[in-house]
This record gives C-alpha cells, structure tokens and sequence, in this order.
C-alpha cells in the first residue's frame, strides 16, 4: 500500500509531460514547485512591477488585497511613466527584460508583444492559473489575437483603450446636424459642411483629417481605414486598397481643405474650438475636458465602410511577465487577480477619483458598466470588432510611426500614392 501513492503520482505526471504540459501546469503538484501557484510556495517571493500611468496609490491598494491573501508574496509597483519619450521606454524594457535582474511583470504595448514572444522575452501564462479558451472567452478579441502564440498566452489586459470619434455638439447645432456620421461619405460630407472661413483664410476646420505633422494619432486612423478595407498592414502596403485608403485620407487636406498645418495640434485645436470632429483615445477626452471644462462634446463610434462588417482600431498596454522572472507562475497568478471582476471594478473606481474616469474595463462581461457613460460607451461598442498593428500612435514603435508620417508627407507633396506606401511597406515589414 505505501508505494500506491508514490506510483500514483508518477503515472499522473507522466501523462502530462506526454502531453507536452509544464510540471507548473500540474494539478496540485504543480503548486508545490518552484515558481509554482502563489497560493502555495515554499518561501517567500518578491515581485517587481513596472507600471505606466496608475496612480501608485491605486495600485499598492490593489496590491495589499493580493498580499493579505498572498502573506509570503511582495510585490514592489514601480511607476515607469518618467521615461519619455515612449520609444526611451520601449528600449529600457528591451534591454532590461533580458537581463537577470529584470522587473518580473511589465507594462508593454500590445503591438510589442509578438516580437517579444520571438525573441523569447516572455514567460507564458501556466495553463493552471488560466486557460487559452477561458482568456479568449474573457477579453475582447483583439487580446487574444497578439498576446495569445502558439497556443498560449503572453500577456494580460488591465483595460482597453481605442479610437472614437469626438465631435463638438454645439458646431453639429449650429449646421442642423443631431447625430454624428456613421459612415466615411457622411464623415467627409460633414467635414466640408462644419468649415468656417474668413474670406478665403480657413479658420474653424471641419475635420483633423488629411495631415501628419499636426495630428497624433495619424498612424491609428490610417489604420483603421486600411484595416475596414482588408488590409494587411505588415505586408500589402503596396495594395490598391491601401493605396485607395491613403488617398481618401490626404484629400481631406489635399482636395477638400477642411485641415491644414497651420493649425495646432488636433487635440489643442479641438479644445480651443478649432475643429469640430477628431479621432483620440479616452485619455485625450480627459486633456479636452481639462482644458475646455465647459465644452459640449459628443463621442461616437467610429465610421465605417460596411455596417455590416465592421472594424475598428485598438491600442493599449498590456501586462507580461518577464522570462528571466525566477517567481512566473506567482506573477502571472497576480496578474488573473488584478483582471477578476471585484478588482476591475474596484480598479476603475479608484482611478475615477484621481482623474475625470477610469479606462475601459478589459473583461467583455463587464462592458454594461459603462452602458450609461457617455465618454466611454462608444470604445466599448467597438471593442469586439478591433485590430491593431505596430504602426499604432504614442506606442513607442517610431520607426513604423515615421513610415507611415513620411508616406502621408510625400503623397501631399505630389508623390504617387503606390510609390510612397512601397516605401512604407520595406520599412514596417522588417
């Protein structure tokens, strides 16, 4: 009888090394291994964190719950955002995450994450703390197409963010308009309509469309319009479609003139009245609302070519857990208790009373929270239907970045479409 059990044990875990499971995915036996669950471990574990943006004050509360469930984990957050420019960032992250002293969870841009995985930066998530289908089941779609690799996952979202349209109500009033444009014809027909001239000099535009040098987030438009005309972005730049897309776009400022460089920024433009519809992240609805507290703003889903095949555009930051983490399994079982309902709530209140509004909540249940919010309930309609790509704004990824802001340049300035994008495609693809 005393060697049943010995026995028992070795036949379970055999079949799961047949089956190509790590001993951390083990039931039970798994928990009680190094790097193991942290409901379970042998001593005690330090965790460093580094983060972006949260408050620390949110996250160390967050943190603190974990702990009194967890009393032999520490986990130390470190805020990040100080390093800017965002590309300042992104190399500190490469360099460091191969280094043995690398930070155990960091913050990364989702776009970074497939390059990250091929290069073998990151550690996946044990098939115990969660599986694949119930990831892909939790989060929006576009999560799962680039964290999820080979079958296992990479990453984990603490929220969404994407692009909106953000329109001024009371130039919408002045026009006879009620509702914002659904569909790029009627964008465009509205762009025209919403201009106001002072002779012949454009000093109220319709539209932040058509430009690169004074628009942020050119690249994420762009995007989304190559994304609704079935393109791959990485690899057929040098499309009819991709081509039709960028020329749509530069005409806003080419042929229609309803934008130009003369203008500030699209978002300081938007806040000083300037113009009357943008394309922005939630984050930027907070700047517009902090420096124009009083202004009537609408925000929408995006337009689009076909309603009945929608598609949208995301960007956002993720969590991972380093490689050379000597506690992964401990991290990536922080990193599930951080994305359970409880503490996405408690995370989007508690971020509320620091700033106008919490981001988007990443769980897909969890999107009828925000169904009476007017700012952020169009992100969340067009979340299931989102892609994204390296060429993402603010994403620290400024060499796709410039191919893209050289290509609209070029085409303004009486390049071919076909030859400014066969350019971009060399350099994204690489």
């Amino acid at each position: 009888m005393k060697y049943k059990l010995p026995t028992l044990l070795i036949l379970i875990s055999l079949s799961f090394l047949l089956t190509a499971c790590s001993l951390q995915d083990l039931p039970l036996i798994g928990k009680y291994l190094p790097g193991g669950g942290s409901s379970v471990v042998s001593g005690p574990v330090n965790l460093t964190m580094w983060g972006l943006w949260e408050n620390p004050e949110v996250m160390n509360a967050l943190i603190s719950q974990y702990s009194a469930k967890n009393s032999l984990v520490t986990i130390n957050y470190e805020d990040r955002s100080v390093l800017k420019p965002l590309v300042s960032y992104k190399e500190r992250v490469f360099n460091r995450i191969v280094e043995p002293d690398s930070p155990d969870i960091v913050r990364v841009h989702i776009s970074w994450v497939p390059r990250m995985v091929a290069s073998g930066m990151l550690a996946p998530m044990p098939k115990s703390v969660m599986s694949t289908e119930e990831f892909t089941n939790t989060f929006y779609p576009v999560v799962a197409e680039q964290a999820v690799i080979n079958g296992s996952v990479y990453a984990m979202p603490l929220y969404y963010d994407g692009l909106a349209l953000v329109y001024n109500r009371d130039h919408f009033q002045e026009i006879g308009q009620q509702a914002p444009p659904t569909a790029w014809e009627e964008f465009r027909r509205l762009a025209l309509e919403l201009c106001v001239y002072s002779d012949k000099d454009l000093i109220r535009a319709g539209a932040a469309m058509g430009s690169a040098n004074n628009i942020d987030f050119y690249s994420d438009i762009l995007g989304l319009m190559w994304s609704q005309a079935g393109v791959d972005i990485k690899n057929g730049l040098d499309s009819r479609a991709a081509q039709d897309a960028l020329t749509f776009y530069v005409n806003f400022v080419k042929e229609d003139k309803v934008w130009n460089d003369y203008f500030p920024e699209a978002t300081q433009a938007f806040a000083n009245g300037q113009v009357s519809m943008i394309f922005v992240p939630t984050w930027q609805i907070l700047d517009i609302l902090a420096a124009s507290p009083g202004m009537n703003i609408g925000v929408a889903p995006v337009p689009q070519v076909s309603a009945e095949n929608p598609k949208t555009w995301a960007s956002f930051w993720v969590e991972a857990v380093s490689a050379k983490s000597a506690n992964s399994a401990v991290a990536w079982d922080f990193l599930k208790f951080l994305t359970e309902k409880e503490q996405q709530l408690s995370f989007f209140n508690s971020s509320s009373n620091y700033r106008g509004f919490g981001s988007p909540y990443s769980r897909r249940d969890l999107s009828d929270e925000l169904a009476l919010n007017d700012y952020l309930r169009p992100y969340v309609l067009d979340a299931p239907y989102a892609k994204t790509q390296e060429i993402t704004s603010r994403s620290g990824n400024s060499r796709q970045e410039e191919a893209i802001k050289t290509a609209i340049n070029e085409v303004l300035s009486g390049v071919s479409a076909s030859e400014a994008l066969t350019k971009a495609k060399a350099e994204i693809s690489r």
